[in-house]
């Protein structure tokens, strides 16, 4: 991708794809409908950058927290079923200790 910055003056970011739309940045308005506006910024995006931003929100959209799985471990542990994998928490609990110990000192 070759992104160009021309100061001022009206530009476009310039990417290898087909298929793009223009948009306005003072307003929203898509300059592929033949509005123009002298002076203002201009914002291109890419079928790619279209994709990528619908793909993002549908992410953001998605629950935080898995509520099926949270209910499973509180009936879990309500009914003494749930079993603590000690290897498991000693292993993780010694990764990150040592990823600690690999960070500089602040000072």
């Amino acid at each position: 991708m070759v992104s160009e910055v021309n100061g001022p003056r009206i530009g476009t970011i310039s990417v290898p794809e087909q298929r793009s739309t223009k948009i306005d940045a003072t307003n929203g308005v898509d300059k592929t409908a033949g509005v123009e506006h002298h002076g203002a910024d201009v914002v291109t995006l890419t079928d790619l950058a279209s994709r990528l931003q619908k793909l993002t929100q549908s992410v953001a959209d998605l629950p935080v927290a898995d509520q099926q799985k949270i209910e499973s471990f509180r009936q879990s542990i309500a009914d003494g079923s749930y079993q603590v994998d000690t290897h498991a928490v000693a292993e993780k609990l010694s990764s990150i200790e040592a990823l600690l110990a690999d960070l500089p000192d602040p000072e």
